[in-house]
């Protein structure tokens, strides 16, 4: 082999050994990018799984509080008729003084009646024929 065949050999080899290297940087560089990008992936991945499981827990919270409220607004609909049809207190109480006032003036009227019999009978105008 000549010096020239040797050089060009030489720089083949060097050529060769410089390729192999940028070869492996790049292949380096790519597993590294790889490796970044699931990393990100499962990140991201996870981020979103505890996204979802935060929305999924705060939209179950929020109709569990609807149907709370539902069935709260469902007991008061349903106890308002009772209420509407139970009197007050004050329309109690106004019954039974009503009640009280026309016992008092019934027990008043007969006991004038009762007077004014008895008085009729001192004098004799009630005479029974």
């Amino acid at each position: 082999m000549s010096t020239n065949q040797s050089a060009a050999v030489e720089s083949a080899k060097n050529t060769a050994n410089t390729a192999g290297e940028h070869v492996a940087d790049a292949a380096k560089a790519t597993r590294d990018y790889v490796a970044d990008a699931a990393n990100t992936t499962t990140n991201t991945a996870q981020q979103k799984k505890e996204e979802a499981s935060r929305v999924l827990i705060d939209d179950t919270a929020q109709t569990a509080r609807q149907h709370v409220a539902n069935a709260a607004d469902s007991v008061s609909k349903a106890a308002k008729p009772e209420e509407e049809k139970t009197p007050g207190f004050l329309e109690k109480t106004g019954t039974t003084m009503k009640n009280t006032a026309l016992g008092a003036a019934d027990t008043v009227t007969k006991t004038a009646q009762g007077a004014v019999e008895t008085v009729k009978n001192t004098i004799g105008m009630n005479d029974k024929k």
